[in-house]
């Protein structure tokens, strides 16, 4: 028989290097019983095993989502629990996501008006001839000119005083929370929709007439149980299996714009924390 694995054991200088923590701020973790009684040395130094040092990432990322430290001392506590405290510890973080979520959704509400504004001034100072300030990138190389990020929105066209069905499509089938437009926008009509990392924007166009071929590619969790929902509320599904390593279907908005739905068939952790969940 083999030895078992020995657990890997590091000091509290070490610690405060790998985690970016102050040793008072480790001290004050263990007082307050996020974590257990750390094993000491024969000189009665702290030992910290790797489990610890996984115990306080996770804590990190509680501390940095803005859980309060009473609410982790209570995550700590069902912890000790065992199994015992597992449902209780997978509600309590799904509270905590569903706060985090309202607070990214804010900032990004909050964000957009910024840039807004930032456009606004650019659009004049350049009408101006004046000098356009830009902090986000290094003109100085053709690389750092631009650079293509996650896709902000998908834009699709619905008819005028279509507003009702949007809600009830993308609001009460779909499950999306609908977002305030900008006054100036609101007037034109139409919806803004967000779920997950995914925002729909619902634009009026006259004369409107659907799109067909074109189409947003969405990305799932909970796939099967999008496409029994659809059906049950009379919307076509259409499967296709020709794209690897997918799941996917096709079906229709209100007015008849094609959509497709996937999901991959072996979703790593981060492709299912990204992917809207409809279940």
């Amino acid at each position: 028989m083999g030895a078992e694995p020995v657990d890997e054991v590091v000091s509290l200088r070490e610690v405060t290097a790998l985690t970016g923590l102050s040793v008072d701020t480790l001290r004050y973790y263990e007082r307050q019983g996020l974590l257990p009684a750390v094993a000491r040395s024969v000189g009665g130094q702290r030992r910290y095993t790797t489990k610890d040092l996984h115990r306080l990432s996770f804590l990190i990322h509680l501390r940095a989502t803005g859980m309060s430290i009473a609410r982790m001392r209570q995550f700590a506590t069902l912890r000790q629990r065992g199994e015992a405290g597992r449902p209780a510890r997978l509600e309590l973080l799904l509270e905590h996501r569903a706060a985090v979520r309202q607070r990214v959704d804010a900032l990004r509400q909050n964000l957009h008006a910024v840039d807004l504004k930032i456009d606004r001034h650019r659009r004049v100072l350049r009408q101006q001839g004046a000098p356009v300030p830009d902090n986000n990138a290094d003109e100085t190389s053709p690389a750092g000119r631009f650079a293509l990020l996650p896709i902000h929105h998908v834009q699709l066209a619905v008819p005028r005083d279509a507003e009702p069905q949007c809600r009830s499509f993308w609001g009460d089938l779909l499950g999306m929370r609908e977002l305030n437009k900008p006054p100036g926008l609101a007037a034109r009509g139409g919806c803004w929709f967000r779920g997950g990392d995914l925002e729909v924007h619902l634009g009026v166009e006259e004369p409107f007439a659907p799109a067909r071929k074109a189409h947003p590619g969405l990305l799932v969790q909970g796939l099967h149980q999008l496409a029994q929902r659809l059906e049950q509320a009379g919307y076509p599904v259409s499967w296709d299996g020709e794209f690897p390593g997918h799941d996917r279907f096709y079906s229709i908005d209100p007015f008849g714009n094609r959509l497709e739905f996937l999901q991959p068939q072996e979703s790593s952790p981060d492709e299912r924390a990204d992917a809207p969940v409809f279940v």
